[in-house]
């Protein structure tokens, strides 16, 4: 009969001079070998339900405050390539809206860093086309709003980007002629500066590919009023002039070698700007769309995954040779909590204890804190605290906890390890501080935030149970039944692949249920959990 493969074991409070009992498992194909290990560990995403529009809300927001604080840090050509690799391991399919308006916002603020903007968006194009036609399509759309409302700074800072992208060849040239058509066909002073800055940044590519068609522009001008025939002939001396310079010693910008055709759109009619990006919108193929663009980024990034904590790790502080231990927690943008807290704690109890929670809304300003590396071991402890200092257990500290492992999905072992070493030292508990543990574990366990391998720690026996570890098992599974059901939990305890996990708790280190189990689980209607997994064995 095939054998599953070893569990993960976690260390054990069993007599080590006990000898084990061997077991058989029975392999059954449509067992689910995912069932009771942490969901985070197998998918890059927490997830409870990812069809629900709460976790997708979620989701949302996270990818959005995650793309706005990467933009926000573009200053420099060599950050713009760092910041590819990190907005990369967003999903940049689903969010191409978002990272475009913060694009266009960003240059709107600060056209100085024009150049730079356009050479991010000229990397990302290389990976993914729909981002380089998205923006190319709003700045036009932009470009002629602004033209109708006579915005002339929005008017030439459009103008301004599209110059820097046909520079770095994620458009055609092909569009600077369409656009001096348009500037000479209705001349105006406007007209005349957008030429100058068209020209004066991307002209040599028309010197290039382009000089013919250019030539014929220049030299067609139609009849026209007197005072348009000044500006029309203004435009095509200045033409004339700044190309003549571009060819003897114009100012050339260096691309990052795109091997992808430029864009050839123009018209903004027939390919809409697409705002409707900019806004969450439910996904019924969330599943598929994420799965499909985790192998896009496997692919695009390999096994890099030093930019696991960009979402919540200070981005100055992390990767330093001396890690601080102390923690430190920055501005959430919550003027109410950076008023009144200075630690992680205080901002984990008002949120905790906020009559309005919800789970969007601490989701973001928790991932707004900014935190040293290597302190996982510190906020796994915040948790413990917070739990047993108060006097009736509440849900949210859990949800909290979820959070956070959606967050940084390196917390969930020392989640993990803290069940371990919190099992060993539940004597110490008193009554209320043991009925929190226990249902705080409980959660993270019914919702799958951590492994039910932890369990494996746990020996029911008249040797070494006490009072205390028996209570905590009581209540930690009166918690599981309550949340999950008795037929849901009944599904982990045939599963084939938790048998390690539920054998100290229900055989203690015997061969047939321990006297003990059956009594602790009998006084909570639940000793037929222990023949569910008898049955699920074979001797």
């Amino acid at each position: 009969m095939n054998k599953l493969p070893p569990p993960p074991r976690y260390p054990s409070n069993r007599h080590n001079n006990t000898r084990r009992r061997s077991v058989t498992y029975q392999f059954c194909p449509s067992a689910g070998t995912k069932k009771g290990v942490s969901l985070l560990k197998a998918i890059p995403e927490y997830t409870v339900n990812k069809l629900s529009d709460e976790y997708q809300k979620t989701s949302w927001k996270i990818l959005e405050n995650s793309i706005s604080n990467l933009i926000r840090q573009l200053n420099s050509e060599d950050k713009a390539k760092e910041i590819k690799k990190k907005i990369l391991r967003l999903n940049i399919i689903r969010g191409r809206g978002i990272l475009c308006k913060c694009i266009m916002k960003a240059q709107l603020a600060s056209t100085g860093n024009t150049q730079i903007y356009a050479l991010f968006i000229a990397l990302i194009y290389e990976e993914i086309s729909t981002v380089g036609e998205l923006i190319l399509i709003r700045c036009l759309k932009q470009f002629k709003n602004a033209s109708k409302t006579k915005e002339k700074s929005v008017f030439l800072a459009s103008v301004l980007f599209i110059s820097y992208l046909i520079s770095y060849d994620v458009v055609s040239p092909f569009v600077v002629v369409k656009l001096l058509k348009i500037f000479i066909k209705i001349p105006s002073q406007d007209s005349v500066d957008a030429t100058f800055v068209l020209l004066n940044t991307c002209g040599y590519k028309l010197d290039e590919n382009n000089k013919k068609d250019l030539n014929k522009i220049v030299n067609n001008v139609h009849n026209k009023s007197v005072y348009d025939m000044r500006f029309a002939k203004k435009i095509r001396r200045m033409v004339q002039i700044i190309m003549r310079t571009v060819s003897l010693h114009g100012y050339r910008v260096r691309g990052p070698g795109i091997s992808r055709p430029p864009l050839n759109i123009f018209s903004a009619k027939k390919i809409k700007p697409q705002y409707s990006l900019d806004t969450y919108s439910y996904d019924p193929d969330y599943e598929f769309n994420e799965y499909m663009y985790s192998l896009f980024r496997d692919q695009v990034l390999g096994n890099d995954i030093k930019d696991e904590y960009i979402l919540m790790y200070d981005h100055n502080t992390y990767g330093a040779k001396k890690s601080q231990h102390k923690l430190v927690v920055k501005h959430t943008g919550n003027r109410k909590i950076d008023k009144k807290t200075e630690s992680l704690k205080d901002i984990l109890e008002i949120l905790m204890d906020s009559s309005s929670f919800k789970y969007e809304n601490c989701a973001l300003q928790l991932m707004k804190l900014k935190l040293n590396s290597g302190q996982e071991k510190e906020i796994c402890y915040v948790f413990l605290e917070l739990c047993c200092e108060n006097d009736v257990y509440t849900e949210n500290l859990g949800h909290m906890t979820q959070i956070f492992c959606q967050i940084n999905r390196f917390l969930i072992e020392p989640f993990e390890k803290l069940f371990v070493d919190t099992y060993a030292i539940v004597n110490s508990y008193d009554t209320i501080k043991l009925q929190n543990v226990a249902k705080y574990f409980a959660q993270l366990l019914y919702t799958d935030t951590i492994s039910w391998m932890v369990l494996s720690t746990i020996c029911l026996d008249e040797i070494q149970t006490t009072a205390s570890t028996g209570n905590f098992v009581k209540h930690l599974f009166h918690e599981l039944v309550k949340h999950m059901g008795e037929d849901n939990l009944n599904s982990y305890v045939k599963d084939p692949s938790l048998n390690y996990a539920f054998e100290g708790i229900f055989f203690g280190n015997n061969q047939e249920p321990s006297n003990f189990s059956v009594n602790l689980f009998s006084s909570i209607g639940l000793d037929a959990l222990i023949y569910t997994f008898q049955n699920s064995l074979t001797f």
